[in-house]
């Protein structure tokens, strides 16, 4: 197995809950489908997290993630 660096599982972290969050960014707390809307906040909250690292605006989070995934 491949090992990889801080910064190399960060942008894939970045990736993945991007992706996510694009198959899911209709979803809204209203919407009958409850786990699917707990999913996008978590996956929200994560990348809010990660946005606080110093190199995250030239990895992708260079954006407002609750105006572009609104919960």
């Amino acid at each position: 197995m491949k090992l990889f660096s801080s910064h190399e599982t960060l942008q894939m972290i970045i990736s993945i809950l991007l992706n996510y969050l694009e198959e899911l960014n209709g979803i809204k707390s209203s919407d009958e489908n409850q786990f699917a809307y707990g999913e996008k906040t978590a996956y929200t909250e994560c990348l809010e997290l990660i946005q606080l690292w110093e190199k995250a605006h030239v990895n992708g989070l260079d954006f407002n993630i609750e105006e572009r995934y609104p919960l």
